[in-house]
């Protein structure tokens, strides 16, 4: 009878621990991983270009470089990739996969604090000197005589770009906001965040000088310990699912490239400049 007595007196620990451990097993693991792939779009810059080669020292001051974000597009929407992808000629779809304005990133946020996260993101984004036609303020020797005048960049540069990519390599770090949490996604369907990267770049230069020179040009991937990025960005991400969401960002970049030179020659090009993006893309979580 006391054995009874007793179990009536535990039933009621005994349901409520179950319900407890009923509702823990329901409840999602939090997400701390996420892979995000995002397309974009960089704005025009203003610059000045130093140009060092033989005994010649050129300072081009406030060139305007476009962006060309959207090529060979010309849209927000690339198809240039998706054409091909859609009629199955995959090795085309592939070969624009990486033409326009993209950005991978992966994140880790801690468990412990699952609103910090450090991870890795790469940032390709374009400069082209479309106009050579545009006037500028040159100074400097060139052929043994100093210079200051105003005349058109193709006096001295025929084509000038940086399109295969900037390419910003940064160290990550980023804070979120958990907003709309719930069993299934414990971290919130909707994230605020906030995030600054800091690296090395990889420019691609592609330069050409108007003189007639043998061999003085650049077509080449640069690294160099002169050529550092540097990011910060706000953005939000939503998560309709608990493994997949979307996400959008502005970004602002400054890039600092003091190591890029002719293709085989003893020469610098130097740069300096920041820049606007806006972000938007896809992130897969686990």
């Amino acid at each position: 009878m006391k054995k009874k007595v007793g179990l009536v007196y535990l039933l009621p620990i005994i349901m409520v621990i179950s319900c407890t451990s009923t509702k823990q097993s329901g409840k999602a693991r939090m997400t701390l991983n996420y892979f995000e792939y995002n397309r974009g779009k960089s704005f025009p810059v203003t610059t000045d270009i130093g140009l060092r080669y033989e005994s010649n020292s050129l300072d081009f001051y406030h060139a305007h470089l476009d962006d060309d974000s959207f090529f060979p597009d010309n849209s927000i929407i690339p198809n240039a990739f998706l054409k091909p992808l859609f009629e199955l000629r995959l090795g085309a779809a592939l070969a624009a996969f990486t033409e326009p304005y993209y950005c991978y990133r992966f994140i880790h946020f801690f468990k412990k604090n699952p609103r910090f996260g450090i991870g890795i993101e790469f940032i390709h984004h374009k400069l082209f000197l479309n106009d050579k036609d545009q006037n500028l303020r040159i100074s400097g020797i060139y052929q043994g005589n100093v210079i200051d005048e105003i005349a058109p960049i193709k006096k001295y540069i025929d084509y000038f770009s940086v399109s295969h990519g900037i390419n910003h390599v940064g160290l990550s770090f980023v804070y979120r906001l958990l907003l709309l949490t719930s069993y299934k996604i414990p971290d919130g369907r909707l994230q605020p965040f906030v995030s600054i990267s800091i690296g090395p770049t990889l420019p691609h230069l592609e330069l050409k000088l108007t003189e007639s020179l043998p061999n003085w040009a650049a077509y080449s991937f640069q690294p160099g310990f002169g050529n550092l990025g540097f990011a910060i960005g706000s953005g939000l991400r939503y998560k309709p699912w608990r493994h997949f969401g979307f996400n959008f960002e502005y970004k602002f970049t400054y890039s600092h490239l003091h190591g890029m030179h002719m293709d085989n020659q003893d020469s610098e090009v130097i740069m300096n400049f920041f820049t606007h993006h806006l972000q938007w893309g896809v992130s897969i979580m686990f």
